[in-house]
C-alpha cells in the first residue's frame, strides 16, 4: 500500500525519499561548486537533499564510491547530457547548434562547475581522468559543428580550442563591461564567419 507524506513515499513501512543517483550527483556539484571538494561531505549532501543518510546508503557503499561517481558523472553524461539539450532546442543545423550550445555551457553554474572540477583534478586522480574525458567529448563535438560548418581540419580544432578555453575561466565575470555573455557571444559568431 502507499501512502504519499510531502517528499515521501511509505511502502509497507519503509520511507523513501525517491531521490535518485542523479539528485545525489547535483547535489554533490553544488557543493563543489561552493566550496570546492572539501565542502562535498556526507551531513551536507544530506541537509542539501533534506533526506537521512539511509537514503545516501541505499544509493552508494561509501562517500569514496560516492565521490567517484561524481567525478564519472562529470566525465561520461555531463557533456553529452547538455549536447542533447542543445539540439532539442536547436536541431542539426550547426550554427543554429553552436549558438543554443555556447548558451547553456556558458550559464554561471556550469562555468563554476568546469572550473571547481579542475580544482579537484590538481589532486585526484578520478576527477584529472573526469575532466579528460569530458574535455575530448565536448572537443570532438566541437570539431563536428566547425567542420559542418565548412572549416578544414585545423582551423575547426582551433576554434573548439578558443571555445572550451572561455568555457572554463576563472575571473569575475560581475565585473565585466560588456558582459562576459556579450564577448562570448561576438567572438562565438566571429568564429563562425568563413
Amino acid at each position: 500500500m502507499l501512502y504519499h507524506n510531502k517528499s515521501y513515499v511509505i511502502v509497507k513501512g519503509m520511507a523513501r525519499t525517491g531521490k535518485t543517483r542523479t539528485d545525489w550527483v547535483k547535489a554533490g556539484q553544488a557543493l563543489l561548486i561552493e566550496g570546492g571538494i572539501d565542502a562535498v561531505k556526507l551531513h551536507r549532501l544530506t541537509c542539501q537533499l533534506d533526506v537521512s543518510t539511509g537514503s545516501f546508503y541505499h544509493h552508494f557503499e561509501s562517500l569514496d564510491e560516492y565521490l567517484t561517481a561524481l567525478a564519472e558523472f562529470y566525465g561520461s553524461e555531463q557533456a553529452q547530457l547538455l549536447f542533447n539539450e542543445a539540439r532539442a532546442q536547436a536541431g542539426e543545423d550547426p550554427e543554429l547548434l553552436l549558438k543554443e550550445a555556447t548558451v547553456l555551457f556558458g550559464r554561471g553554474s556550469m562555468r563554476q562547475l568546469n572550473i571547481a572540477m579542475r580544482a579537484w583534478a590538481h589532486g585526484d586522480d578520478r576527477a584529472r581522468a573526469a575532466v579528460r574525458r569530458y574535455d575530448a567529448l565536448l572537443s570532438d563535438y566541437l570539431d563536428q559543428i566547425f567542420r559542418s560548418l565548412g572549416f578544414d581540419e585545423l582551423a575547426a580544432k582551433s576554434r573548439t580550442l578558443i571555445m572550451m578555453g572561455l568555457a572554463s575561466l576563472d575571473f569575475d565575470l560581475n565585473a565585466m563591461d560588456p558582459s562576459f555573455r556579450k564577448r562570448w557571444g561576438y567572438i562565438r559568431d566571429n568564429l563562425i564567419l568563413r
